[in-house]
């Protein structure tokens, strides 16, 4: 159980009896965003929906430089950087999380007395801050336990629809449940329970959400339909289950499930009959190292995924004292096969990366690459772009230093986290691997080219 609370999983769903029209609301596929979303179709020098081109002047340039659409979408092409925040605040910044259709995001600031959540949109019009407190709560309570943390907000998810988002709130009070809210409707409680439920992902079919709970002990896959409340175990397993994440088509969840230094992928399927119920688990990997974090390509057929190079640490030294090695493994999805250390140790597409336990290796929208972090902390970590169908590496010069937790929106806005004198900062990078950009018709082709 230490991984499991370790890394801070506190979110969970459960039936509400007494839920009002508002939450009912939020439950709803219907909401719309009050802000409206840019349906944009690049064509030659005319690469950016206008929001971007409002964030990035480079984007303009950009537009100019490059006229043809052939040659604007050649390459991974990192075209300008940026810091999210423009105010210098004595505060770290961390975990961003893109809506699906790359229009808002969120991220969280640790101050000395909350970790909050703002969610807003790059140019400004959309801004709110995700801070549950106890109603009554007086500044003068605040000032009296001010060196710890009050409120705790974190883990922000959007639905499929960009408009609902979830994350894990203690409410000030201690005890940690989950909240949904909405772009222009006010967030709300959905469970209260006492136990350390965590790491709700919402399902591309948007009405049901896979979480992790330890409501038996133990780290278990739980899913729940969010318009019937019933609330379905996945996993049964005498491991911790962790980092729940849905295939695309939304019929599969795929997780790691082991204890603190073994963790092999498993997949939950639903069952042909009958689409309320699922198929038994089963191992997608099975050797020594240790599978954390798998994400799925944006079309399913690929899954991706952080393990330490254990095999190589336990022929070098004793590995119970050595510092561990992340790697990023790909490996093709096939129904009904397991992938054993023979076959596993040959699927790294990237060595020595910085882990990033929040989001998972990045892919691009089109699902051909990957962006990582190298661990050089003499070059102060930079980002790489790895094409896995052309086997070229890119280097992304950002003029940053210590990066970490990478992300990737749909249209093409790399988010990562770096250090800023003595504090994380949130930057974007602006790069052509937007889906209005790249062709994704053709983009999976030939073989992947593993290291």
């Amino acid at each position: 159980m230490k991984l499991f609370f370790d890394i801070g999983i506190c979110f969970c769903f459960l039936a509400c009896v007494s839920c009002t029209e508002r939450i009912s609301k939020l439950f709803s596929s219907d909401i719309e965003a009050k802000i409206p979303l840019e349906n944009f179709t690049a064509k030659d020098s005319d690469y950016f929906p206008r929001f971007i081109l409002k964030f990035f002047p480079n984007a303009k340039l950009y537009n100019e430089v490059k006229p043809a659409l052939v040659d604007a979408r050649n390459g991974m092409q990192l075209i300008e950087v940026k810091g999210l925040s423009t105010e210098e605040t004595p505060f770290n910044e961390a975990n961003l999380s893109w809506s699906a259709d790359g229009a808002f995001l969120g991220f969280e600031i640790i101050t000395d007395s909350h970790r909050k959540i703002l969610v807003k949109d790059l140019v400004g019009n959309y801004e709110k801050e995700l801070l549950i407190l106890p109603k009554g709560r007086s500044d003068f309570l605040e000032g009296m336990v001010s060196h710890s943390i009050i409120s705790y907000n974190a883990g922000l998810r959007w639905s499929r629809d960009s408009t609902r988002f979830a994350f894990m709130s203690n409410g000030g009070i201690g005890e940690y449940n989950i909240y949904v809210g909405a772009v222009g409707v006010k967030e709300e409680p959905v469970t209260k329970s006492p136990s350390k439920d965590g790491y709700a992902t919402w399902s591309p079919l948007t009405s049901e959400i896979a979480f992790v709970s330890g409501r038996t002990g133990n780290g278990d896959i739980y899913l729940v339909d969010l318009s019937s409340r019933k609330v379905t175990r996945l996993s049964f397993g005498k491991g911790v289950d962790i980092f729940p994440e849905w295939f695309p088509d939304g019929q599969k969840v795929v997780y790691s499930s082991g204890d603190a230094l073994n963790h092999n992928l498993y997949v939950v399927g639903r069952s042909r009959l009958e689409n309320s119920t699922w198929e038994k688990p089963r191992a997608l990997t099975r050797w020594p190292c240790d599978d954390l974090r798998p994400v799925a390509s944006p079309d399913g057929r690929y899954l991706a995924f952080y393990s330490d190079s254990c095999l190589q640490s336990k022929i070098d030294s004793d590995f119970s004292t050595q510092e561990r090695v992340w790697n990023i493994h790909v490996i093709p999805f096939v129904k009904g096969k397991t992938y054993t250390t023979e076959e596993l140790k040959h699927t790294v597409i990237a060595r020595d990366v910085v882990i990033d336990l929040n989001a998972g290796p990045a892919w691009t929208p089109d699902g051909r690459g990957i962006f990582y972090v190298k661990r050089d902390p003499k070059s102060f970590n930079p980002i790489y772009g790895y094409d896995m169908f052309s086997g070229q590496r890119y280097f992304f010069k950002t003029g940053t230093k210590m990066n970490r937790d990478i992300l990737m929106s749909k249209l093409g806005i790399l988010s990562f986290r770096a250090q800023s004198g003595v504090w994380d900062r949130v930057y974007l990078a602006l790069t052509n691997q937007g889906l209005q950009l790249q062709d994704s018709a053709d983009s999976l082709q030939g073989k992947i080219h593993y290291e």
